[in-house]
C-alpha cells in the first residue's frame, strides 16, 4: 500500500465475482466466526442484491488493481431525512488495520450526503467488542429504544396459523379489514377514471 493509501472506485458488475470469493475470505470461520456459512454463490448473490438496488452507494477499494475491500449499501427516505440503511462493508484480512475501511466509509458517507442529502446510517453489526467499539468511536449508538429480530418464517407462520385458530374474528378485525378494501376499491375506481 502506497502512502496507506488505496485507490478507491464505484463497484462494477464485472467485480462482483472478486468480490464475492473476498467476503467469503473475510467471514471464514475460521478467521472470523460470526455464525455465518457464505459460499462464493450466496456471497454473489447478496452482493448482486446491494448493487441492484435504487438509490444506492458501492464502492471498493484497490491496491494496484487487486480488490481488497468494498462497502455496499443504499438510502430509503425516513420521517427525519434520507439515511442510509444497512448494507456490508469488508476488508481483505491482510489489510484490516490500515484505514482502508476508513477510506470506503468516507467515500461512502460523502457521497451519501452529497447525492442524496442523507443524514443518518443506520446499520446492524455483530457484538463483538472490536466491531461495536469502533462503530461507537465513531459516533454511532445503540438506540434505547430498538431491538434487533430474527426469525424462522415457517415457525412464524405456524405460530400466525394457531393464534388466529385461538382468536375468532373480532369487531376490530371486521373494521380494518373493511377500511383496507374500502382504501382500495376507492384507489381501484381513482385509477379506472
Amino acid at each position: 500500500m502506497k502512502n496507506n493509501k488505496v485507490s478507491i472506485r464505484r463497484v462494477k458488475e464485472g467485480d462482483l465475482n472478486l468480490l464475492a470469493k473476498l467476503y467469503c475470505e473475510v467471514y471464514d470461520p475460521k478467521r472470523h466466526d460470526v455464525g455465518e456459512k457464505w459460499t462464493e454463490k450466496s456471497a454473489h448473490k447478496l452482493l448482486k442484491y446491494w448493487f441492484d438496488r435504487k438509490n444506492k452507494l458501492d464502492f471498493l477499494a484497490e491496491d494496484d488493481g487487486k480488490i481488497v475491500g468494498a462497502f455496499f449499501t443504499a438510502v430509503k427516505p425516513w420521517w427525519n431525512g434520507n439515511c442510509l440503511y444497512d448494507g456490508e462493508i469488508f476488508v481483505a484480512p491482510d489489510y484490516q488495520g490500515k484505514g482502508v475501511g476508513v477510506q470506503l466509509s468516507k467515500t461512502l458517507y460523502q457521497e451519501a450526503i452529497d447525492k442524496y442529502d442523507a443524514k443518518y446510517f443506520e446499520a446492524t453489526t455483530f457484538k463483538d467488542s472490536y466491531s461495536l467499539n469502533w462503530y461507537k468511536k465513531l459516533g454511532f449508538k445503540e438506540p434505547d429504544n430498538l431491538v434487533f429480530i430474527s426469525g424462522n418464517l415457517k415457525t412464524i407462520l405456524e405460530k400466525l396459523e394457531k393464534e388466529n385458530k385461538k382468536r375468532p374474528l373480532g369487531c376490530g378485525q371486521v373494521l380494518y379489514r373493511c377500511r383496507v378494501t374500502t382504501f382500495f376499491s376507492k384507489y381501484a375506481a381513482e385509477v379506472r377514471q
